[in-house]
């Protein structure tokens, strides 16, 4: 690390730690240290994958691959496999106190990493899932929100007697301490958010969801 990445790593923990950071912060930050990063495979992978996107070759591919696998045989399995996050809340704070601790500098509180993660949630909208060597798309990540929680979702289509159903599943998920929504049902069902954008803001300190619209 050379001394202008360090001037910079310095500028971007000082906005983590005021809470004055938004989505675009921590893509900045992610790709000055994703080089650096290779003995901490939750930040590398998380940061490769918001680089490299749907051209991404590590982890994250592995683990689309087998969501895909998973889905495609619903019904054809007699132990049926459940999908998880690709990384838990619990991998990503450890992953990024222990870049801080490496970087000289403290560890960051819950909330903050909170927000690192609806950040990265919102980063990784609309990258395609793709599948064979010809890279064939086959669905695409979104956002989703219900009352408690804030999610990355995947969305696929399968073929199921004859007829094509759409399938949805969390890739990333934390909670919601930034916007009140009201739940569309008794299971809180998320809202997906297929064809419209979100943005992760922030106002006076706080990051703030531009969600749009949206009817009960």
């Amino acid at each position: 690390m050379d001394r202008k990445e360090k001037q910079l790593i310095d500028y971007y923990y000082k906005k983590f730690s005021e809470r004055s950071f938004d989505e675009k912060d921590v893509y900045s930050f992610l790709m000055v240290i994703k080089e650096d990063t290779s003995d901490i495979k939750v930040i590398k992978e998380l940061a490769d994958f918001i680089a490299h996107r749907e051209k991404s070759t590590g982890y994250a591919k592995e683990y689309l691959d087998e969501c895909k696998e998973i889905i495609n045989n619903l019904g054809k399995e007699k132990n049926r496999r459940k999908i998880e996050n690709i990384f838990s809340f619990k991998e990503i704070r450890n992953g990024f106190n222990a870049l801080f601790q490496i970087l000289g500098f403290e560890k960051l509180p819950l909330d903050i990493i909170n927000d690192f993660i609806i950040c990265i949630i919102s980063l990784l909208q609309d990258v395609k899932i793709v599948s064979g060597s010809l890279n064939k798309e086959v669905g695409h990540l979104s956002f989703a929100a219900s009352s408690k929680e804030l999610f990355l979702m995947g969305n696929m289509t399968i073929r199921n007697q004859g007829r094509f159903m759409p399938v949805t599943f969390p890739v990333l998920s934390v909670k919601n301490i930034y916007e009140e929504i009201t739940p569309q049902d008794k299971n809180d069902t998320p809202y997906l958010f297929d064809h419209e954008l979100i943005e992760v803001i922030n106002i006076n300190q706080k990051l703030a969801i531009t969600f749009p619209e949206m009817k009960a």
